[in-house]
């Protein structure tokens, strides 16, 4: 004799199948309906961070072609806060108009953005205090002792940027304890092996580039110690620094305020890449 099903069974086929079908008369799957909200993300940081050197500007030389407007263009991100500023400092230099990194971070904490809500912070620091700004002024068109001499003076000031960081990471920490925070190296500036004429000797070049790597060697160091995930952007720039054939760097000429930094495709294919590969978004959603 067949068994019939019981009520109970019989009304939890009923559901199962009323699911089912309005699953599917409406094109979603039921995984679909539980897709992760996207990432909450704040974006922290100077002038390579905030996109300069890519064009169509906002205040504080933010650019939609920069990493936070890149990232933000993916469906597991939304920018919530962006308070990047070319010319930002570690700490608030009065002489400088830029909104510096701990009036950024007050200004999301004021908007409710950068919170324990917070799930993915990005940060590039270290560059203006260390005075690497001023390579252009010191070393284009000088001797190569000169530049030598500048740039020896900002490898020995170093060591305190390091402190400066830890102060500054710790501040990101408390401020959003949960995120995850990236913090961005700086690319290297120049293609010395490709011997394209610029007004700066191939042996200064090397000398700030490998000035760079120092820096970046502090800001590695300094976001380790912390917690926080570091990303060399200095490899991906290899072959397109200035003198390459295809330069990710920006140069006019006549000269423009914005140069010296990295092109709308050095963002692109650059500094998007590099993080994109040190972060597993899909695993943060979770």
């Amino acid at each position: 004799m067949r068994k019939h099903p019981s009520p109970a069974r019989r009304r939890t086929g009923a559901i199962t199948l009323l699911s089912a079908l309005v699953f599917t008369s409406v094109g979603v799957s039921p995984a679909a309906a539980h897709r992760p909200a996207p990432l909450e993300y704040v974006a922290l940081g100077d002038s390579y961070a905030s996109g300069f050197g890519a064009g169509s500007y906002e205040p504080c030389g933010q650019s939609p072609f920069g990493l936070p407007g890149l990232l933000d263009s993916k469906k597991q991100v939304e920018l919530v806060g962006n308070a990047t500023c070319a010319g930002a400092f570690i700490f608030i230099n009065e002489a400088d108009p830029s909104i510096d990194l701990p009036q950024q971070i007050q200004i999301l904490q004021g908007k409710q953005v950068l919170d324990g809500d917070t799930d993915l912070v990005t940060v590039s620091a270290g560059g203006n205090d260390a005075g690497f700004g001023d390579f252009a002024r010191n070393c284009v068109g000088t001797s190569d002792e000169i530049c030598a001499q500048f740039v020896a003076g900002r490898i020995a000031a170093l060591p305190a940027l390091g402190l400066s960081l830890d102060t500054l990471y710790k501040q990101i920490d408390q401020a959003a304890p949960k995120a995850t925070v990236v913090v961005t190296g700086y690319p290297h500036l120049f293609s010395p092996e490709f011997g394209a004429p610029l007004p700066i000797s191939p042996d200064a070049q090397r000398l700030i580039n490998a000035a760079t790597d120092i820096l970046n060697g502090v800001i590695k160091a300094s976001a380790k110690a912390n917690g926080f995930v570091y990303v060399d952007i200095a490899k991906k720039f290899d072959g397109h620094g200035l003198g390459s054939p295809d330069s990710w760097i920006k140069l006019s000429s006549p000269a423009q305020f914005d140069d010296l930094h990295p092109t709308a495709e050095g963002y692109k294919s650059g500094y998007f890449p590099a993080v994109r590969s040190s972060v597993n978004f899909a695993q943060l959603q979770k």
